[in-house]
């Protein structure tokens, strides 16, 4: 089998949801309470946010005919995040994401998985024959990933295709175009703010 060439990106994501990590007074609303000597001793440390590496690809599948999207979701507590914003070539040295766990990132929408069954390897809808979500090879760099199955994407971008009025000479740019603004209802593209 060829190797086939690839688009990759690394995006720095977090947690879906983090909890106040310092109790202030003034939040509180008792000004009172919050004008005293405090000790500083006692006053705990902020907790920087847990970043999460995601690194991305879009890599043509040859059995299906169509892009596909893989990634890796990596822990990065190891390193600072100043290191990680600027440079994601870094070796992580976090380790990789659980199924669960990376339900809980920011990478995919919230509603991404809904009415699916999980399992340590993938998520399938109950209805299909194949896993939405699954582990497997990059096709190119034979390294292990995760990976939204390619199986209905040419159906979901026919649909939007057959509607759109394009030249011939632009129909698999749009093409692409559609193949991606459906993966975006399910894939946050954007990193989250810090």
């Amino acid at each position: 089998m060829p190797a086939f060439g690839y688009m990759s990106r690394s995006v720095i994501h977090t947690w879906r949801s983090q909890p106040l990590a310092v109790d202030d007074p003034l939040l509180d609303g008792d000004l009172d309470d919050a004008c005293h000597e405090v000790d500083v001793s006692t006053i705990p440390m902020p907790v920087i946010r847990e970043s999460l590496v995601t690194q991305q690809y879009v890599v043509y599948s040859a059995t299906f005919q169509v892009p596909a999207f893989y990634f890796t979701i990596h822990n990065s507590s190891l390193w600072p995040l100043e290191i990680l914003r600027y440079n994601f070539n870094c070796d992580v040295g976090g380790t990789p994401l659980t199924i669960d766990d990376l339900l809980r990132s920011t990478l995919f929408r919230p509603f991404a998985f809904e009415k699916t069954e999980a399992s340590t390897f993938a998520l399938t809808n109950p209805a299909s024959s194949f896993p939405l979500l699954s582990q497997g090879d990059h096709p190119t760099l034979g390294t292990a990933c995760w990976y939204l199955h390619p199986c209905e994407s040419a159906d979901a971008v026919g649909e939007i295709m057959r509607e759109v009025q394009v030249a011939e000479e632009l129909r698999l740019v749009r093409w692409l175009e559609a193949w991606f603004m459906i993966l975006g209802t399910m894939v946050n593209f954007r990193s989250p703010s810090r």
